[in-house]
């Protein structure tokens, strides 16, 4: 399984010369403290309805577990009926089903006058032994049990590196917007610096309204980006459940510190995914067995006490207000052990099509185990190579630092246009962008590898340093 949100990166282009940040959907940037995070989290937790769905069907499977047990429970039935029916009756065998059999003996001929009947029983009925079967049927429900507790395990972890992940981007476009807000400040300086200039008449006036338009812009993107700090944070806030928790303070501190290489296992047996994979493969083998336990015999011990009452006589008169009352008590006891003789050749289709699911489970979890191990080695070495990016990053922002400087000195001495200034500042903008969002990288990075290491206290430890 991928996860669709953690190798998303922002797209940087170039809007008219000047760094413009654009974010996937649901991705953001910046950081906070690590105990707001663990808010996110536990409120994610709490309140998002595909986890408490998750949850809610769990606990269903625990109710079915239990249904199976209750199994060894006797059935016990007590009945009482009143009827009004012809009494004609004939000897012989007849097959039960879809007939009504009536009692007493034979019948003269066909009297279609009818007459009342009452009777009440109750009926014990009990399977002791079942030679595996329920106990299979239990061990199924619990195997199933285990799949969705593995389901639920899954969907959480899945949506934890999501919500790390959009707080994240929340995180860098709130840094790239203090960077940008500098950069504001440096244009501001410069228009003021142009106006200044040109009234001392040591410039021309069109460098007064050439860095007045590029002032303009910088305050309209500005305005963009701060449009996509706000649909982050609703994105943000729908992964949480709807309701950010209390205390949201952006704290881009997280971009000034680097997270370290830590070592993992290169067997990711523990994943949530493989968990799931591995139950998936038990309820399988134990639906096949359940199957296969399906044709053993069953002993089943009953008993019945019963009172009838009818309005015809031993001697065939009719009174119908007897029927009415209860003249005859009876009881029984008795066992039976009942064997499926044919059962088996009905069956072995069905167990035919269990074994291929069951095989098919098996390779499927071969699958993931494949698939999560590779991007595991992938996410590890994107992880080395952002690293050594976000290490090279600060070099280019030191010398962008040290080329503006040079280029305003020299504007304001006359020797250079107003354009080559406008050029530096994009310069040292971008390279001050490059750092946050190479910093950015590396701790996105960490939790790509974390997700497919199906371990996320290898970014967790380190956020919280």
């Amino acid at each position: 399984m991928k996860y669709p949100n953690l190798p998303a990166f922002p797209k940087i282009c170039m809007l008219a010369g000047v760094l413009f940040c654009f974010l996937l959907p649901r991705q953001t940037l910046g950081q906070q403290s690590k105990p707001y995070l663990d808010s996110l989290l536990h409120t994610a937790t709490a309140n998002y309805p595909l986890i408490k769905a998750k949850k809610l069907q769990t606990q269903a499977l625990q109710y079915a577990v239990k249904y199976k047990q209750n199994g060894i429970i006797p059935s016990l039935n007590a009945s009482y009926q009143v009827d009004y029916a012809t009494a004609n009756n004939i000897t012989g065998m007849v097959y039960p089903q879809f007939i009504t059999p009536i009692s007493g003996p034979p019948s003269k001929g066909n009297d279609y006058s009818g007459v009342p009947g009452s009777a009440a029983s109750l009926n014990l009925q009990w399977e002791p032994i079942t030679f595996g079967q329920r106990g299979a049927e239990v061990d199924l429900a619990k195997g199933r049990l285990k799949y969705g507790q593995a389901d639920e395990n899954l969907t959480l972890f899945q949506h934890q590196v999501n919500v790390i992940g959009a707080w994240l981007n929340y995180l860098l476009v709130s840094d790239l917007i203090k960077v940008y807000r500098s950069n504001i400040d440096k244009a501001a300086f410069n228009l003021k610096q142009a106006q200044t200039l040109v009234i001392s008449g040591l410039r021309p006036g069109t460098d007064s309204s050439s860095f007045q338009s590029e002032y303009t812009r910088a305050q309209m993107q500005l305005i963009a980006f701060e449009r996509q700090q706000d649909s982050t944070l609703i994105a943000l806030k729908e992964l949480v459940g709807g309701h950010l928790p209390a205390g949201l303070a952006v704290d881009t501190s997280l971009f000034k510190k680097l997270p370290v290489i830590a070592l993992t296992d290169t067997i990711t047996t523990n994943h949530p995914e493989v968990q799931l994979g591995q139950a998936n493969v038990n309820a399988n083998e134990l639906a096949l067995k359940s199957l296969k336990r399906s044709i053993l015999p069953k002993l089943t011990l009953w008993s019945t006490g019963y009172g009838r009452g009818s309005s015809i006589g031993a001697d065939g008169s009719v009174n119908s207000g007897d029927g009415w009352r209860f003249q005859r008590y009876n009881y029984g006891v008795g066992a039976q052990i009942a064997f499926p003789i044919l059962e088996v050749f009905r069956q072995r289709p069905l167990w035919k099509q269990q074994e291929l699911i069951t095989a098919s489970s098996r390779e499927q979890l071969l699958q993931t185990e494949l698939h999560l191990n590779t991007q595991k080695e992938i996410a590890a070495s994107n992880f080395q190579r952002a690293l050594q990016s976000a290490q090279l990053a600060p070099q280019q922002l030191h010398s962008a630092e040290y080329t503006y400087k040079g280029i305003q000195s020299r504007y304001k001495s006359g020797l250079i246009n107003y354009y080559d200034v406008i050029q530096a500042q994009q310069l040292l903008f971008q390279s001050a962008a490059t750092v946050s969002i190479a910093y950015y990288s590396a701790w996105r990075a960490l939790l790509n590898e974390a997700a497919y290491s199906g371990n996320l206290n290898l970014f967790l430890n380190q956020y919280g340093k």
